[in-house]
């Protein structure tokens, strides 16, 4: 095996003194704990195959990690050994300048002198392809695990190292736990985000009851206060304001009136009672 050199990156397997900065260059790319909790798992397990974690340096700083662990394929009761790539991480101030490139080319090249058949990965399938991988599926690979055929692809890093094997790829189990975790948040994000819209859904009825409850409500005002004034400006007039059977106050008279008397009507209180004083 060797290292490899590439624009002044030096790429290498890590050491024992590179565990907290790989740690943090793959919380930092991944923004989550997961990926260096599950590399860490690893180093403790079996799946850990030595000088297949790897790390990119420059300046003597760390800038990028990859990790291949070892993986089986099962066929007929029988098991074939690959490796499964993943996670790759590079620090987000690094990343688009081939430093993940460089890592897996590496991996690739190692797997390859160690006698390895093929590696598994999950993952983008426009970025895999320029490495060489394709859809599992179109080998007659399968997994247990809940990943769309055209995230989960496979290379063949010998020829025809596939060839008649129709199996199922067994992860290291970490990667069953990360899956799950992620599954589970997932679920938990969907049922929020549910959640959210129904509220939604919920406020804006509300709005919109409201809306139209007080629309209804200024319209009406808006009825009864053209209809008072139509009522007051129309109908109302100063004889209205006049109280009912309220004497009018006219001067009698009395001489007038003494001449004008009719002697016939003295049994009758000496006049005629007035018409327009009566209250029909």
């Amino acid at each position: 095996m060797r290292d490899q050199w590439a624009k002044e990156l030096y790429v290498r397997g890590e050491k024992a003194a590179d565990y907290d900065a790989i740690t943090e260059i793959n919380r930092l790319a991944f923004g989550r704990d997961d990926e260096g909790i599950l590399i860490n798992d690893i180093r403790k397990t079996r799946s850990y195959e030595f000088g297949f974690s790897l790390v990119a340096i420059k300046e003597d700083v760390i800038l990028g990690h990859v990790l291949f662990s070892k993986g089986f394929i099962t066929h007929r009761g029988r098991r074939f050994k690959c490796l499964v790539l993943g996670p790759v991480a590079v620090h987000p101030e690094h990343q688009r300048h081939g430093i993940g490139k460089a890592l897996i080319n590496e991996g690739l090249e190692r797997a390859k002198e160690v006698g390895f058949g093929a590696v598994i990965v999950v993952g983008d399938p426009v970025y895999y392809a320029q490495f060489g991988f394709k859809p599992a599926v179109t080998m007659k690979l399968r997994t247990s695990m809940k990943i769309p055929d055209e995230n989960f692809m496979a290379k063949e890093i010998s020829r025809n190292a596939l060839r008649g094997i129709i199996g199922t790829v067994m992860f290291p189990r970490e990667f069953l736990t990360l899956a799950e975790a992620d599954k589970k948040r997932a679920d938990e994000k969907a049922k929020l985000d549910e959640q959210a819209r129904l509220e939604e859904t919920i406020m804006q009825e509300a709005r919109d009851i409201a809306s139209n409850t007080f629309g209804k409500s200024a319209a009406a005002e808006k009825n009864e206060d053209t209809i008072t004034e139509e009522v007051t400006e129309g109908e109302i007039t100063p004889e209205d304001n006049t109280p009912v059977n309220e004497p009018v106050n006219e001067e009698v008279n009395d001489s007038d009136e003494t001449k004008n008397s009719d002697p016939g009507d003295e049994n009758s209180g000496g006049g005629k009672p007035e018409e327009n004083n009566t209250v029909m």
